[in-house]
């Protein structure tokens, strides 16, 4: 496939860069920046995680060079912890990134995103400087939420990708039940 430069899509992408969007600003085929996001920031920071992450598991495995091939083959076993915000946070964010990533590629994206939750866990709960910012920034995030509960709401263009991609279209209005549940326990929490 050729990938030919369209000035036009170029223009209008960057016209529209910082606003509210479905899909990619810079189309990855036809856009400079879209290419330089697709191939090279996304691949960056793929490398990144990926080269950082084992010496986690391994300073996780305080060096058990048998804990050590043991978590490279499942991570769950090594990463827990006994803070049960940090076990929360932890659980929360993993079951929902494999339980949305069901494309074709699933397995390399939950792979990615679960070692940079471990990253981020982790980060917060062996520094100590980190993890008070941590706990105020979820404070922050659900304080805004509660505020704002419309900002969860998915728009119809969301849930087409959401169905095209993830293969939801059945479970979009469990999704919605789901949602519209956890935005009343939210609020209703929020009044006591």
């Amino acid at each position: 496939m050729k990938i030919v430069y369209d000035p036009d899509a170029e223009n209008e992408a960057q016209a529209n860069h910082n606003k509210p969007r479905v899909g990619f600003t810079h189309n990855c085929y036809t856009t400079k920046l879209g290419k330089l996001f697709q191939d090279t920031v996304k691949g960056g920071l793929e490398m990144a995680i990926g080269k950082a992450w084992p010496l986690l598991l391994r300073y996780r495995c305080n060096g058990d060079k048998d804990k050590f091939r043991e978590g490279k083959a499942d991570p769950d076993t090594v990463f827990v912890y006994d803070d049960p915000m940090f076990e929360l946070l932890n659980r929360t964010l993993k079951d929902t990134a494999r339980e949305y990533l069901t494309d074709g590629d699933s397995r390399r994206k939950q792979t990615i995103v679960t070692q940079a939750i471990d990253m981020i866990i982790m980060l917060a709960f062996e520094d100590i400087y980190y993890r008070p910012l941590l706990k105020l920034e979820i404070e922050a995030v659900i304080k805004a939420f509660v505020e704002h509960p419309e900002l969860l709401e998915w728009d119809l263009d969301e849930e087409r990708v959401d169905a095209v991609f993830n293969n939801f279209e059945g479970y979009a209005d469990e999704r919605k039940k789901r949602h519209l549940a956890f935005v009343k326990m939210v609020q209703e929490r929020a009044k006591e």
